[in-house]
């Protein structure tokens, strides 16, 4: 209890001494005391660990603010500012920074602490603690991931693709010559978190897991596919990489997509048979009015709406068969406060739903994409209708690339893939509603793909924190 007890002032001694804006990419100790010396066994460091699981439960990160941040700048939803958040549905964004950037580098400063660590030196199960020190480097290279597809410049006109600036990739938690990283290019962030994902997996043995609230194989896999996917747009040989992890899930993991019948009642239920990996929230412990859904449909925030308009681009009522229950017959979207809204994800307005951050229907979607792109049609026709003949909605008579990525936007609206599917396709952000959408933009029309507000600015803070942050183009 004592070893306990040190281990833990030591790690909140680490957490408060912190500044990249708020939180710095390399924390340092309140005191000359290494914190490694505090983790001597497996206990130890799964509780360093279940700290970066709690960092992602930040109404900044996982619980809101990431998620919404990729439906508000699309064609699924809009920010009716009612209580004056998520303002840039134009995606005209405040040059001095918005974005959960320090909050995801503190996560990153907790999976160093455990990537890094002497495993040799602790008391415990070698297997064990492999498997934790490989939780750590999957997490890493998820929240590398996702600050690559936010602030990375890879899609902005005359930045140079891979060669272009990407993130900070950061691999220590204490390093003094390295306090001030500077950004590393797209291809140097790629390699690096195909990498993580690809020694998590190695290190991982999923019979020390008992819930998917923690990094599994699965999971470590599912995410990969996700992330080699979008990769695919700079390198089309990710898109092998991402079909083939895809595939690992849908044949290896006890996961299986829902029901119909079922389908509503997942949302409703913290480790639904078709999770992959997900993040905890209870009673006690949740982000109240600051999560999904309140900023939905709360009474006095529900700033985020389904966006719906007349004009030829389809809203996601338009998209929705009558018969679909990713729609009104089920309940999942209607009217609430005079707004259309989404009602059945994210269902309990005091924050306490379990988040999943993804699940096994994608994995097909992601499957029969690879598919396509190796040429191999038929094949990618049966892994997409697999979603929509569960859905009680028409299925499809033949796979395209716009076929799939409409079963995407019918699958997951409201839980934040939509704006990267859109970039990594190339398109421009379509046009639904020229008053809703561009609430704060005089040009009467959304970006263009290229666009630098493509990409989020690195705030200010942060630049003056750490001089060697260039930032992006255009701000």
């Amino acid at each position: 209890m004592k070893n306990l007890i040190k281990l833990y002032s030591l790690i909140f001694a680490s957490l408060l001494i912190v500044s990249c804006g708020d939180e710095d990419l390399e924390p340092t100790l309140a005191q000359d005391k290494d914190l490694a010396s505090g983790i001597q066994s497996a206990d130890d460091l799964y509780s360093v660990l279940n700290s970066a699981y709690n960092r992602m439960t930040s109404s900044s990160y996982y619980m809101r603010d990431f998620i919404v941040m990729g439906e508000v700048r699309t064609d699924n939803m809009y920010s009716n500012v009612n209580s004056g958040r998520f303002v840039s549905s134009d995606m005209n964004h405040n040059p001095d920074g918005y974005g959960p950037w320090g909050t995801i580098y503190g996560v990153i400063a907790i999976t160093n602490i455990v990537a890094n660590v002497d495993a040799s030196s602790l008391e415990g199960n070698p297997a064990r603690i492999n498997h934790i020190i490989g939780q750590a480097h999957a997490l890493r290279a998820l929240c590398h991931f996702d600050l690559l597809r936010n602030y990375g410049q890879h899609f902005i006109d005359g930045q140079g693709g891979l060669g272009s600036l990407g993130v900070p990739y950061v691999k220590t938690y204490k390093d003094p010559a390295n306090l001030q990283p500077s950004r590393d290019t797209v291809a140097s962030n790629v390699g690096d978190i195909m990498a993580d994902f690809q020694g998590g997996i190695a290190l991982m043995d999923d019979s020390f897991n008992t819930t998917t609230s923690y990094m599994t194989k699965a999971g470590a896999y599912a995410l990969m596919a996700r992330a080699a996917l979008y990769f695919g747009a700079a390198d089309s040989s990710f898109y092998a990489t991402a079909g083939s992890a895809a595939k690992w899930v849908i044949d290896n993991s006890s996961a299986v997509p829902v029901s119909a019948a079922a389908f509503k009642a997942s949302y409703y239920t913290d480790h639904a048979s078709n999770s992959l990996f997900e993040l905890e929230a209870n009673g006690t412990d949740n982000p109240g009015i600051n999560g999904l859904a309140y900023i939905y449909r709360g009474t006095s925030y529900g700033d985020v709406r389904i966006l719906t308009g007349t004009g030829t681009n389809p809203d996601l009522y338009d998209i929705l068969d009558a018969t679909d229950v990713r729609g009104t017959v089920n309940g999942m979207i209607g009217t609430q406060q005079n707004y259309p809204t989404i009602i059945g994800k994210f269902p309990t307005t005091n924050g306490s739903d379990n988040v999943t951050v993804i699940r096994v229907e994608e994995m097909h979607l992601i499957y029969a994409e690879a598919l396509l792109r190796a040429g191999n049609a038929s094949g990618a026709l049966t892994y997409l209708n697999n979603v929509p003949a569960l859905r009680n909605a028409p299925t499809y008579t033949t796979a395209t690339l716009d076929n799939i990525l409409l079963e995407r936007r019918k699958e997951f609206y409201g839980e934040g893939l939509r704006f990267y599917d859109l970039a990594r396709t190339g398109q421009d952000m379509p046009l639904i509603d020229s008053v809703k959408q561009l609430n704060d933009d005089l040009t009467g029309t959304p970006p263009a793909f290229g666009s630098y507000r493509y990409a989020y600015p690195i705030s200010k803070s942060e630049r003056n924190a750490n001089p060697n942050i260039q930032q992006n183009a255009g701000y």
